[in-house]
């Protein structure tokens, strides 16, 4: 999945000189977050990308905290509170990649830049609807947690053994791997609602199921 496929193509920008009191109102009334900031150059052409804004920059003017910018007042201009250099993204990133960025840097958006223009905007919120969909949590399904040994072959051999009872298998994803480690914890959702029984089956052949645990007896 790419960036394109899950950022905002509708992006509200403001220009630098936008008053910050005029900025928060705007965040209220459209229920955004995140401001893109862009500049007309001196000489003429597109505008250009400047700066960034978020609804947590706005909230600390005039506010009691150690992280409120200096001597800003709400009437002054939204270019003493940005954010600059920006952090971007290209449409045709890996949403993986985009969100490792968001996280590391541990911001909540990025906008979308192609051929230098701004396209998009992408944020933790996208995120996190990609992952539900990518995991396939919105359909009748059950979460199937198998620890395997970390070698060539071991998740196809899995795939086979859940295929065999006419079980498909709609994401798999890694719940655990430690580098240190010679096995890797995969999180497989399944077509079938009788995740205890899937599992059951797959314990009489030696795996080690992590998720459902096993059934109580009466």
């Amino acid at each position: 999945m790419l960036v394109n496929e899950i950022m905002s193509h509708k992006v509200v920008a403001i220009g630098p000189d936008t008053p910050i009191k005029d900025v928060q109102a705007l965040m209220e009334l459209r229920n955004i977050r995140h401001f893109p900031i862009l500049a007309e150059p001196s000489g003429g052409g597109s505008d250009r990308l400047v700066g960034i804004v978020s609804d947590r920059d706005v909230r600390l003017v005039g506010a009691d905290h150690p992280k409120a910018p200096p001597g800003v007042r709400a009437t002054d201009p939204v270019r003493l509170l940005m954010v600059h250099p920006v952090l971007t993204a290209d449409p045709n990133d890996p949403i993986e990649e985009a969100a490792k960025v968001l996280r590391d840097n541990k911001i909540g958006a990025m906008p979308v830049m192609e051929d230098g223009r701004l396209v998009g905007i992408v944020t933790g919120i996208d995120m996190l609807d990609a992952l539900i969909r990518m995991s396939g949590v919105r359909r009748a399904s059950s979460r199937l947690e198998v620890e395997l040994v970390d070698r060539p072959g071991a998740l196809a051999g899995l795939l086979d053994r859940v295929a065999s009872r006419n079980v498909n298998v709609s994401s798999v994803m890694i719940s655990r791997s430690d580098p240190d480690a010679d096995t890797v914890a995969f999180v497989l959702r399944t077509s079938t609602v009788d995740g205890h029984g899937l599992a059951a089956y797959l314990r009489g052949l030696g795996y080690n199921v992590l998720w459902p645990p096993e059934a109580q007896e009466a």
